[in-house]
């Protein structure tokens, strides 16, 4: 797998105040820590970043190249984002040799129509979003591709066993963890009214929605060693699916 070169500058300042006000420049905090160094306080281009993840380039192999300063090679570990806008606040790397096989979690993309929903009107529902890998720095995807057009109506699901992976990379995940599976369609039922027909209507009280909840960081895709972005380090999140979504992965609940 290709690498992708991104630019970065140090900083000496640190703190919340000081991570501010790179962001109001265009700047994103970071730090680069492990593989026994010392960690380092960086800074990169917020528009290069955001053009780097919307090409995938946030799950692979990256080179960070700073003035001064040999080439480093390092993976995202975390990122740490706005709770409203969701832009990147602070990013995380974790420093690689290319010699040794780190662990990571790399999307799962879906290709293919099933034949159960062209033929049969099914639903495609994917269980499992993220696959936890170990493979060599340079040889981690971006992505891993999933053929799910065998899949029938109401039949089996395709299991993490059957992926077909590329070479040199090794699932972590459970092979028995389903991925992907054809439900029928969900029936609609009409749910009776709890209210008398000669209710007023201004003595019926309003119904309060529901709240919405937003996490502030990603994933934390490698394993390593605590960051000082000057931020609250982001928190882990295997990305994967739960027990009981496993279980209702077949039911389509």
């Amino acid at each position: 797998m290709s690498s992708h070169d991104l630019k970065v500058t140090s900083r000496q300042e640190k703190g919340k105040q000081a991570a501010k006000r790179l962001r109001r420049e265009g700047l994103v905090p970071a730090v680069a820590y492990g593989h026994k160094e010392e960690p380092v306080k960086l800074a990169l281009n917020a528009k290069e970043l955001r053009d780097l993840m919307a090409h995938g380039g946030s799950h692979g192999l990256l080179n960070l190249k700073c003035e001064g300063a040999p080439d480093s090679p390092v993976i995202i570990k975390a990122l740490q984002r706005h709770p409203v806008s969701h832009a990147v606040n602070a990013v995380d790397f974790l420093r690689v040799s290319l010699t040794e096989k780190v662990t990571a979690s790399v999307p799962l993309v879906l290709e293919g129509e099933p034949v159960g929903v062209k033929m049969d009107g099914g639903v495609l529902v994917q269980a499992l979003h993220q696959l936890e890998i170990q493979a060599f720095p340079q040889d981690l995807p971006e992505h891993i591709m999933v053929d799910v057009s065998h899949l029938e109506f109401d039949g089996a699901p395709i299991h993490v066993r059957e992926i077909t992976l590329p070479q040199g990379v090794e699932a972590m995940t459970d092979g028995e963890e389903p991925v992907a599976v054809v439900n029928p369609p969900a029936l609609e039922e009409e749910a009776p009214s709890s209210v008398p027909e000669d209710t007023e209507a201004d003595s019926v009280p309003a119904e309060h929605g529901s709240a919405l909840t937003g996490g502030t960081t990603d994933k934390a895709h490698h394993t390593g060693n605590r960051s000082d972005t000057g931020e609250k380090p982001a928190g882990p999140d295997n990305g994967g699916i739960t027990s009981r979504q496993a279980d209702n992965a077949k039911s389509g609940g």
